[in-house]
């Protein structure tokens, strides 16, 4: 059961005022071969329920625990990978779960594929008691996977970030999570990693429980949504990212479409009509939303006609 290299995920698991589901987070952390092939650092920003008394019944000397006011979640999640070490690392929200066995199943494809970058699991979705809702798997490879929100992001093949586990060089390399966002910083992150072109590796197994319930920021979809279209969108205006032209055409051109229907503000053609907006965006026809939102318009205008 022992790891031959004697190595061990560490996890940053940031939090404020978790209490109520943190007991049940740490405490996936310390059963069966989790409590072996795990150590954790809990980035605690000033919490005022139970969530310290909970980590430190189960602390072990190789975890952690810090209590520092941050700015947000992705300055708590910086603040801990800049200290808590480790090789292979990811980070665990406080209402999460790891599946059992995971860590040892995430070491082991490590050290059976000695160039992965990036090892991706299946999650499982919970609710707020913990009944099992539904399940999930990450279907991203690559920086083009990722770039196209259309067809893998948002269209339930993104990752779930404790899902991902990763070498801590990768972290390195970018610089961290960028704390301008407040929802979307882990799409941004994957964004800059996937740049440089890891090696990602998949497996079946359930690695982690994700909660879904009312209190978690990530239910603000809306805004969400909007800070990964403004990541996509700094990587396609960065003539150094590494796609093809054509691509980046592509989804540039998809992209500019959909700020403007979704009413953004940061759509130059906000509040014009699609007349108008097509006319200044004749590129656009290339779309087949938008080719067939037209033929549906031409239709309804028919039906009329022959009905009058």
């Amino acid at each position: 059961m022992f790891s031959s290299s004697g190595r061990k995920i560490t996890l940053a698991i940031p939090n404020k005022n978790g209490g109520k589901y943190i007991r049940k987070t740490l405490q996936s952390l310390s059963t069966g071969s989790n409590r072996i092939f795990t150590q954790w650092w809990l980035q605690d920003s000033e919490s005022i329920d139970d969530s310290i008394s909970f980590a430190n019944s189960f602390k072990s000397n190789d975890d952690t625990i810090c209590v520092q006011r941050d700015s947000g979640q992705a300055n708590g999640i910086n603040r801990a990978f800049e200290k808590m070490g480790g090789q292979i690392v990811g980070y665990i929200n406080s209402d999460d779960c790891l599946a059992d066995g995971a860590a040892e199943k995430v070491i082991q494809l490590f050290e059976q594929s000695p160039d992965a970058d990036i090892v991706v699991g299946g999650i499982q979705w919970i609710d707020s008691t913990g009944k099992v809702i539904g399940r999930h798997r990450g279907e991203v490879s690559c920086l083009e996977d990722a770039l196209d929100i259309y067809r893998f992001w948002w269209n339930q093949k993104q990752w779930v970030q404790p899902e991902v586990f990763f070498h801590r060089r990768l972290y390195d390399a970018v610089g961290g999570f960028d704390e301008s966002f407040s929802l979307a910083f882990d799409f941004d992150f994957w964004l800059r990693v996937l740049r440089l072109r890891p090696k990602v590796i998949f497996t079946d197994s359930t690695l982690v429980q994700f909660r879904r319930h009312d209190e978690q920021r990530s239910v603000e979809f809306e805004r969400a949504n909007e800070e990964i279209r403004l990541a996509v969108e700094r990587q396609l205006q960065d003539q150094t990212c590494p796609i093809s032209r054509r691509f980046r055409i592509c989804l540039s051109n998809q992209l500019s479409f959909d700020l403007y229907q979704s009413g953004s503000s940061r759509s130059p053609l906000h509040g014009r009509s699609l007349s108008y907006a097509l006319k200044r965006q004749p590129s656009w026809m290339l779309l087949p939303c938008v080719r067939q939102r037209l033929i549906a318009h031409v239709r309804r205008r028919l039906s009329r006609k022959e009905t009058s």
